[in-house]
C-alpha cells in the first residue's frame, strides 16, 4: 500500500539533496572563511607587537642620540672655553 501511495503522491516531492550538499558547502566556505579571518587577525596581532618593539627601540635609539647630542654640545662648549682661555693668555 506505502508503495503505491509514493507511486502516486511522491512524484511531486521536490529533491533537497542538491540544496543540502550546496548549504553544506556554503557552511564549509563559511568555516574555512572565519579560520582566514582568525589566521590574518593573529598575524595583525603579531605585526602589531612587533611593530611596538621597533617603536621601543627606536624611541630608545632617539634618547640616547639625544642624550650625546647634548653631551657633545657641552664638550664643545668646554672646547671653545679653553680655546678662548689660551687666547686670552698674555704672550711670553
Amino acid at each position: 500500500m506505502l508503495c503505491i501511495y509514493w507511486l502516486l503522491c511522491g512524484k511531486g516531492v521536490p529533491d533537497n539533496r542538491e540544496s543540502t550538499n550546496e548549504i553544506r558547502t556554503e557552511l564549509d566556505r563559511a568555516t574555512d572563511t572565519k579560520q582566514d579571518i582568525a589566521d590574518t587577525a593573529t598575524a595583525i596581532q603579531d605585526t602589531v607587537g612587533e611593530l611596538q618593539d621597533s617603536i621601543g627601540k627606536a624611541e630608545t635609539a632617539i634618547d640616547t642620540a639625544t642624550g650625546a647630542s647634548q653631551r657633545f654640545d657641552q664638550i664643545l662648549g668646554e672646547c671653545q672655553d679653553i680655546i678662548e682661555q689660551i687666547r686670552n693668555q698674555p704672550a711670553k
